[in-house]
């Protein structure tokens, strides 16, 4: 009915939510994404052809990554595991790949959400989607799937704004990385 609708139209929070748009990357907030199925309907909302950085892990629910693995495959180019399942879900991937003899994306593994945000901002180009559709719960290290997405949230505007603010004059080439 209309009230479907006008939800629909707004937009549900940590759904396939649009967090910012900054130097030509957009961030994707799919917290709410918290089993393999669910982060396939996100991965398959972009056309096959849209560059794609996908933030992937949490907490495992023993749920099969096959299908959610094949996706990738057909549409991820830099897969960043993390949390709990974060490993675990880059082998999948990569065993997937070897079984499928496709090549798999590139991969990396880090702890913690702020860590694959970090790695996802150096990688990303102009005309890329980062996408956070986690696949796994948020209990390894949150509250629940909003308290992830929220940080996640802060994450991407935190480091964007400090971004903007380390960019030179107009015109000068913009120098993504804080020295650490």
């Amino acid at each position: 009915g209309m009230a479907e609708v006008a939800r629909s139209f707004a937009g549900v929070p940590h759904r396939l939510e649009v967090v910012e748009d900054a130097f030509g990357v957009q961030w994707i907030n799919d917290s709410i994404a918290t089993s393999p199925e669910r982060a396939m309907a996100g991965l398959r909302s972009f056309a096959a052809e849209q560059a794609l950085i996908l933030l992937a892990g949490g907490k495992d629910k023993n749920l099969p990554w096959e299908e959610f693995a094949d996706e990738v495959l057909a549409r991820v180019d830099y897969l960043i595991g993390f949390g709990q399942a974060g490993a675990m879900i880059v082998r999948k991937v990569q065993e997937q790949a070897e079984f499928r003899r496709s090549t798999a994306p590139s991969t990396a593994v880090v702890n913690r959400l702020d860590e694959a945000v970090d790695l996802a901002a150096r990688a990303a180009a102009p005309g890329t989607v980062v996408l956070l559709s986690p696949g796994g719960t948020s209990y390894d290290a949150y509250r629940d799937f909003e308290e992830r997405g929220e940080h996640f949230r802060r994450l991407v505007r935190e480091r964007n704004t400090r971004s903007v603010l380390s960019s030179a004059e107009p015109g000068a080439v913009r120098i993504a990385e804080e020295p650490s």
